[in-house]
């Protein structure tokens, strides 16, 4: 049986209620451009650096290294470009019927060669039947892929090759999808400034403001809202809800 701090750490979490009393974060309504460009600078930074370590004299496995690195890089950034343009167009929702459930297996699939680079886990819990809802799945992509990629950069950050758990429900006429990552321990003051825009020393250097912002913008669209709490254990759980 086991009795490490960690795993006495997480039996304890799941006893008690998974909110603290800290209050949710309050998203921004709107983003400077210079906020953007200035996070999504670093990440192209963080690729060219990738790029020096190809060279006709590297080795093979340097070179696949190095490409998979600025792929990972590029992915990023093409999200934040996505989140940045939903929050400046803010378009109305194109809706049609489909299945939120499918629409989540699609946005994790686009996190393969992260996962694969990092050793962070996924893993779904969805119902047996598929979750329908109606929606702008292109606009909800960019939600999901906003929401996993700030809790893949925790992970990350966290220097271990943990899982974030993923909970897909509908009740009452509304779908959510819960995501939770248990493996960085934020403090109060950390987690509190993870929307905060004039905060750059974020855990791994994660720019979440500008995602996050733009997924709580879709929910509302889409009639629902973005959630994100503070567990007593310091794990964070976003929970993006719309309507079914």
């Amino acid at each position: 049986m086991r009795h490490d701090a960690h795993y006495v750490d997480e039996l304890e979490s799941r006893r008690r209620p998974s909110e603290s009393a800290a209050p949710a974060l309050t998203f921004p309504t709107s983003i400077p451009v210079t906020f953007a460009l200035r996070d999504m600078s670093q990440e192209l930074e963080g690729v060219a650096s990738c790029f020096n370590l190809v060279s006709t004299k590297a080795r093979v496995l340097r070179e696949r290294m190095g490409l998979s690195l600025a792929r990972v890089g590029v992915d990023r950034n093409m999200r934040a470009f996505q989140a940045l343009r939903a929050l400046l167009e803010d378009p109305p929702p194109e809706t049609a019927p489909m299945s939120l459930t499918a629409l989540l297996e699609q946005t994790v699939k686009t996190f393969d060669e992260e996962l694969r680079l990092t050793g962070v886990r996924i893993t779904l819990d969805n119902p047996d039947t598929a979750v329908r809802v109606v929606a702008d799945g292109r606009m909800l992509i960019v939600a999901l892929q906003a929401c996993v990629g700030t809790l893949v950069s925790l992970v990350e950050a966290a220097h271990t090759a943990d899982r974030i758990h993923i909970t897909t429900r509908v009740a009452d006429g509304v779908a959510s999808c819960e995501m939770r990552q248990d493996a960085y321990r934020l403090s109060a003051d950390q987690f509190s400034r993870l929307a905060d825009l004039e905060w750059s020393e974020r855990p791994g250097g994660i720019p979440a403001g500008i995602g996050l912002a733009a997924a709580s913008r879709i929910a509302q669209a889409h009639g629902g809202g973005l959630d994100a709490r503070r567990t007593e254990a310091g794990g964070c759980v976003l929970t993006l809800t719309i309507r079914a």
